[in-house]
């Protein structure tokens, strides 16, 4: 099953990589300046993703997997978030 992994960042730069304990290509999935990227899921299988994030203090973000809020977030005054999670 494909589905839509998407950030909403208005400046700064990102980098978002899903993965699985049997798939991990090494590569991020979603690179800054792409917003979106198409992501093949195998049914049954976990999932986990891992982010970083930098720009200004104050900048919002959040990370989607469709309809799914996967992260809510604003960046702190050391100008990074990162951070990880299953889906």
């Amino acid at each position: 099953m494909k589905k839509t992994l998407k950030i909403t960042m208005p400046e700064g730069k990102w980098m978002v990589d899903v993965f699985s304990k049997a798939n991990d290509s090494g590569e991020f999935d979603l690179v800054h300046p792409n917003t979106s990227a198409e992501i093949s899921f195998n049914e049954g299988e976990m999932y986990g993703f891992r982010y970083s994030v930098s720009g200004k203090q104050g900048t919002k973000f959040t990370i989607e997997l469709d309809d799914i809020v996967l992260v809510e977030g604003e960046i702190d005054k050391s100008e990074t978030a990162k951070g990880s999670g299953v889906i």
